[in-house]
């Protein structure tokens, strides 16, 4: 007995000991998350343990949290949520998208305060990797295919339909929002891999080379069968910048593909190429809504209406989906649609938070792709270096994304978006923290 209480205390010292207030704000989110994915009733009350961490972050370490570049742009983006809140008409309906952005930026938060340490970045790594793999068997399992391309229903029709009857969700993931999850995180396995292989010149950790480039040919394939050409075009163009920064005869492979695609183009007829890519045969409903060119520019015609009607303040996150048919019905799309954003990202910023809010969203991810760039341009060891490369493509595949399709502000996705940035601000330490001294003091990144 005495025995088996003195190694109860030997664990209950390491636990002591290995549960920091960084750390221990992982526990807290672990808990929160799940209540505020899918707030409403008493799961609303997780919104209490979020203060929670920042004050034990204050009185742990003498501040709230730690300091990253993102900091005056971040409070700018909370402070446009709160004001959005004067203007929406549901505060129910906002609430699911202001705990989603709240739940981000502590998220975001408390991985910068963890990876502190070289081991602990490549453990926070790990852990990316292990989402993107649990994403990708999720988004297998749970999304509702669509039947744009039959060659591509053959394959999803054998898929088993697990995850249904979620709320917001309830018959399965859509499919664009899992293609535009994925251009997000699709590049990084594959990013890793080559930074290990070059770092490790021994054969001691280019083991896990090989499971990485298996789960990036999984994520290609499952953004595949989304058949979402948004997502589609923004993973060319991220699959471009990860070339381009592979080295001098990556610049010439991007250079030659640029004038391959453009003579092809004219070849063919700009005209035959826009019809192939912008067509798309609206669905009937009950089935995956996705509209085609001629409906998304109706669409975001009236997003700009809305946004001349509430510049300042936005008309409140999430509302756009009920607001749209009743000030700014649409001729091309049936009201009974559901159509939860506006098909494009950053002006569904901008209805969501006001132009303000929309600044905000352009400089975070500006400063973000200038942070990934400087990261791996850095004299940081080169998995770090590669990690930020393939953070950066993620970044401009769903910048690109963004213009014809949205994963919004708030959104349950979203969450790997403020995890993203969180990547890419520790890695952007560690690269600062590796920098070789000079006589006149720490050379620039």
């Amino acid at each position: 007995m005495n025995r088996i209480v003195l190694r109860g205390r030997r664990w209950a010292i390491k636990a002591a000991i290995w549960l920091k207030p960084d750390t221990a704000a992982f526990v807290l989110l672990a808990v929160a998350a799940p209540c505020l994915l899918f707030p409403g009733g008493w799961r609303t009350l997780a919104l209490a343990l979020l203060p929670l961490i920042w004050i034990g972050n204050r009185w742990a370490s003498g501040h709230f949290v730690r300091r990253t570049p993102y900091d005056v742009i971040i409070l700018t983006l909370l402070v446009m949520t709160l004001v959005s809140l004067y203007a929406t008409y549901s505060l129910p309906l906002s609430l699911q998208k202001i705990t989603g952005v709240l739940l981000g930026v502590s998220v975001m938060y408390a991985l910068v305060a963890f990876a502190v340490t070289p081991r602990r970045l490549v453990w926070v790594v790990l852990g990316w990797l292990a989402i993107t793999a649990a994403f990708v068997a999720f988004a297998l399992v749970g999304t509702g295919w669509s039947v744009k391309i039959p060659a591509l229903q053959r394959i999803t029709v054998m898929l088993p339909a697990q995850l249904r009857g979620l709320p917001g969700a309830e018959g399965g993931f859509h499919p664009a929002e899992v293609a535009g999850t994925l251009t997000w995180i699709i590049f990084l396995p594959v990013s890793v891999a080559i930074g290990l292989w070059v770092h490790t010149r021994p054969p001691r950790q280019r083991w896990i080379v090989a499971p990485l480039l298996v789960l990036t040919v999984v994520m290609g394939g499952v953004l595949a069968l989304t058949t979402s050409r948004s997502a589609w075009i923004g993973t060319a163009a991220g699959i471009g910048v990860l070339v381009f920064l592979a080295g001098r005869w990556g610049k010439v492979a991007v250079s030659v593909g640029l004038v391959v695609a453009v003579a092809a183009i004219l070849i063919v007829g700009p005209g035959r190429v826009a019809r192939e890519i912008a067509f798309s045969p609206q669905p009937e409903l009950g089935s995956v809504f996705t509209p085609n060119l001629e409906s998304r520019v109706e669409i975001w015609s009236r997003a700009l209406y809305g946004i001349q009607d509430f510049p300042f303040t936005g008309m409140g996150m999430g509302t756009f989906r009920q607001v749209l048919h009743v000030l700014y019905p649409l001729f091309l799309t049936s009201p009974d649609v559901d159509l939860g954003h506006a098909h494009n990202e950053f002006l569904q910023a901008a209805l969501d938070l006001g132009i303000p809010g929309l600044i905000a969203f352009l400089a975070l991810q500006g400063l973000a792709l200038v942070l990934a760039y400087r990261t791996f341009r850095s004299t940081a060891p080169n998995w770090v270096r590669w990690t930020a490369a393939g953070a950066l493509a993620g970044l401009v595949a769903h910048g690109v994304y963004g213009l014809t399709d949205a994963v919004a502000l708030g959104a349950k996705p979203g969450l790997l978006f403020w995890m993203l940035l969180g990547l890419i601000a520790a890695l952007y330490e560690q690269a600062r923290s590796s920098r070789p001294e000079t006589a006149e003091g720490t050379a620039r990144v």
